[in-house]
């Protein structure tokens, strides 16, 4: 989403949190932590050698990348347009729009270069490029997002630079340990440094996750009302909900990147892992933008 303005007749917080709009932010942000963990493993000459190898996760970005585009040009109700640029109403792209086309180029470059050998050194610096262009698009379009709402709704979008982009890079290397797992049953031995590092980012995202729902509840303080998080049925709900939330986002896929099952329980365990988290960080975002709403309904 980008700082334009929303419809006369809806709110833009209920444009933000519409389950579409929710589903296609995830999933977007998870292809650029994809795109990203596989260009710092390029960059750093750590990842396995193979064509099919860099072209699946590639893809795969692709596809998670692209949704709000082709949402916006098959002209979706939910999604008016992607990062303030409407193709069927103006030429060009606005400024947020052409940073995130510009992954794109890195992209293709490292589709072209995969050779079967990802040792090569232009193959290393694309994958380097890769890596700031999603930096980039994820800081830059977060900021820009944010910059015309209140703290708190941007808060819930989950559109602060940090809380994005740690949560996109836990995805990401998900769905990267799947396309891996799929094409190599090997087994890897613990411990790994790349699990090791998805094991510190899952860290980094609880912290996140639980600096984003302290504001809430500083909110809730503000306003009169901290009984809402503290006493009663309805503090109680949030709680079993925020609990079986961080099992899905967090928990689930940290016990099975710990547990590292081999052979053909590899793939399924990694692709349990990855939907599980895509599926906790939506469920996050819907439950914190309803205690939001019914924050500001008090």
């Amino acid at each position: 989403m980008g700082p334009h303005e929303p419809p006369d007749d809806a709110p833009r917080a209920d444009i933000l949190f519409t389950a579409p709009l929710v589903v296609i932010q995830t999933a977007t942000a998870a292809g650029y932590g994809l795109w990203m963990v596989l260009g710092i493993s390029l960059a750093l000459g750590v990842y396995p050698d193979g064509r099919g190898e860099v072209l699946a996760p590639l893809a795969i970005g692709l596809v998670f990348v692209s949704l709000g585009l082709i949402a916006t040009c098959l002209r979706l109700g939910f999604a008016p347009d992607w990062h303030g640029w409407n193709p069927a109403k103006r030429m060009m792209p606005t400024v947020e729009g052409l940073v995130a086309m510009v992954n794109y180029l890195p992209m293709l470059a490292l589709a072209g270069l995969a050779r079967g050998e990802n040792a090569f050194w232009a193959t290393r610096l694309a994958g380097a490029i890769l890596v700031l262009c999603t930096l980039a698009t994820l800081v830059y379009t977060a900021r820009s997002a944010s910059r015309r709402l209140p703290p708190g709704v941007a808060a819930l979008a989950n559109t602060q630079p940090l809380g994005r982009t740690v949560s996109a890079v836990f995805a990401g290397g998900l769905w990267l340990w799947v396309c891996v797992a799929l094409q190599n049953e090997t087994a890897i031995d613990p411990p790994t440094p790349w699990r090791l590092g998805l094991l510190a980012v899952a860290l980094a995202l609880g912290i996140v996750e639980g600096m984003r729902w302290r504001a809430l509840r500083q909110l809730a303080d503000e306003r009169g009302v901290p009984e809402r998080f503290t006493t009663g049925g309805a503090a109680a709900r949030l709680l079993v909900g925020r609990v079986g939330v961080a099992v899905l986002s967090v928990g689930l896929p940290c016990l099975l990147l710990v547990s590292h099952p081999a052979g053909r329980m590899l793939a399924p365990a990694a692709g349990l892992a990855a939907l599980s988290c895509v599926i906790g960080q939506c469920l996050e975002q819907r439950l914190y933008g309803r205690a939001y709403a019914q924050l500001m309904a008090v």
